[in-house]
């Protein structure tokens, strides 16, 4: 519960980021006096930059090449063996996911169609392959499965690997800026409106345990205050209230479980962080750590294995790293914005 509480309590209180990032947005478009939540849809730029898979392959290859040599020829073996099913087939299933099989690899499908958001895809499941690959090579098949609460850290640190050496290697101002959009929807995503939604469920459950009454208009209620508190009362022209508790199946289906990948998100921006100022000053520490964490698999409760890595979740400190990531790519939105 301290880590629940930590996250709803840091995330809720520090919303200007995503408020100024749909102010941004809703200036740029024109519609500073008509901005919908279906605007925050429309993307800001227009690009059609397409990346053959070997490109895609180099890029990733070259993203994590802070992470050692072990990682480096592990990740090579993964790519170039066969393990993917990159193109879309008939009668294949959509999305993308990596398999893990204990005593074999994992295996990765894909429906790749060239777009900078499926090299991101791609570095995102091999980001799981990688992880699922040292926790088998580590232990014992009774521990080697990872939780739920870890899976996504391996997956968002390697896409932030990527972001960086795309943006570092563009110099063109509308491809950073599409960069810069993906990073930050994803962020708002994953981070802040998992929160928000890990919010509403624990408002929820409370009117239950205190004998109240659930009802449509009570849970519209609080999903409006939500609306209010996360993106402020003058960005958006509401047309109807924001109904999100009945769109929702994990709160049905899965009690409690949206919020875990917010607090993966954030371990994995605190790790990412203290690796790379270790690396900088020539210090592997937050390295090795970081590598221990994906050799652990399932061998310890996942709040512990995170706080031994070097993210506590329990402290405000390691959420607050994700929010200054959103803030800080904001501002580099807004400058490129200005400049084109």
């Amino acid at each position: 519960m301290e880590v629940y509480m930590n996250l709803i309590q840091t995330v809720g209180g520090h919303t200007e980021g995503l408020q100024k990032y749909h102010k941004l947005r809703a200036e740029y478009l024109h519609l500073q006096n008509d901005y919908h939540a279906y605007d925050s849809r429309v993307s800001l730029i227009d690009s059609d930059k397409k990346y053959d898979f070997d490109e895609a392959k180099g890029l990733v290859k070259e993203s994590i090449t802070k992470l050692g040599n072990c990682y480096q020829n592990k990740y090579h073996t993964a790519l170039e063996n066969g393990w993917i099913d990159v193109f879309e087939n008939d009668g294949k299933s959509s999305g993308a996911y990596s398999m893990g099989v204990y005593g074999v690899h994992p295996f990765v499908l894909m429906n790749y169609n060239g777009t900078q958001d499926h090299v991101f895809t791609l570095a995102h499941e091999m980001g799981h392959s990688l992880h699922t690959m040292l926790s088998e090579e580590n232990q014992p098949f009774n521990l080697h499965e990872y939780t739920i609460f870890v899976a996504e850290v391996a997956s968002t640190f390697n896409e932030r690997l990527l972001l960086d050496l795309m943006l570092k290697k563009s110099s063109d101002p509308q491809e950073k800026i599409a960069l810069l959009q993906q990073s930050i929807e994803n962020i708002i995503g994953t981070f802040f409106i998992q929160t928000m939604f890990a919010d509403f469920e624990l408002q929820a459950h409370q009117k239950t345990e205190n004998q109240e009454a659930l009802t449509a208009d009570t849970l519209t209620e609080i999903c409006e205050k939500l609306d209010e508190k996360y993106y402020g009362k003058e960005i958006f022209t509401r047309d109807n209230p924001n109904i999100f508790w009945a769109r929702i199946p994990h709160f049905y289906r899965s009690p409690y479980y949206v919020y875990q990948y917010a607090t993966s998100f954030a371990a994995s921006a605190s790790l990412y962080q203290q690796v790379i100022e270790g690396l900088e000053k020539g210090d592997k520490t937050a390295l090795n750590k970081y590598l221990g964490l994906l050799k652990s698999g399932g061998n310890d409760y996942p709040v512990e294995q995170l706080k031994k890595a070097g993210a506590d979740l329990s402290q405000e400190e390691t959420i607050l790293t994700v929010i200054r990531q959103l803030n800080e790519q904001v501002d580099q939105l807004e400058v490129l914005l200005k400049n084109i």
